[in-house]
């Protein structure tokens, strides 16, 4: 698990590496999906971005061998200052089971200025 700042006055780009259950880079292919959610547990998302679709305001991510998650500073606006989790779920469309699988927890803390 990782941690890493953002600002809410700001935009944050981060990288995120999905790997399977060897530890070998899964890239994302054109049937697949990958999604972030910020929130806590027993919550609602505070926000959910995906590669489906860039939210109004533009936070989205780019996926490919680097999978580009982008928070857009309109987004991380309406969340309240604090640590929250960063939950990244990949969506295999090849699979056939046709679920969202969670592949990594990370740290997000998110600060006012």
């Amino acid at each position: 698990m990782s941690l890493f700042y953002a600002y809410k006055s700001r935009g944050i780009q981060k990288d995120i590496t999905i790997t399977d259950a060897d530890g070998n880079t899964v890239t994302p292919g054109a049937n697949d999906a990958v999604r972030v959610n910020i929130g806590r547990a027993g919550e609602t998302a505070k926000l959910m971005v995906s590669s489906d679709a860039t939210t109004a305001n533009g936070s989205g991510i780019t996926k490919g061998t680097t999978n580009r998650l982008r928070l857009d500073a309109q987004d991380l606006a309406d969340i309240d200052a604090g640590t929250y989790t960063l939950f990244v779920d990949f969506y295999d469309g090849d699979d056939g089971g046709g679920e969202w699988k969670n592949v990594s927890r990370q740290c997000i803390h998110l600060e006012d200025s």
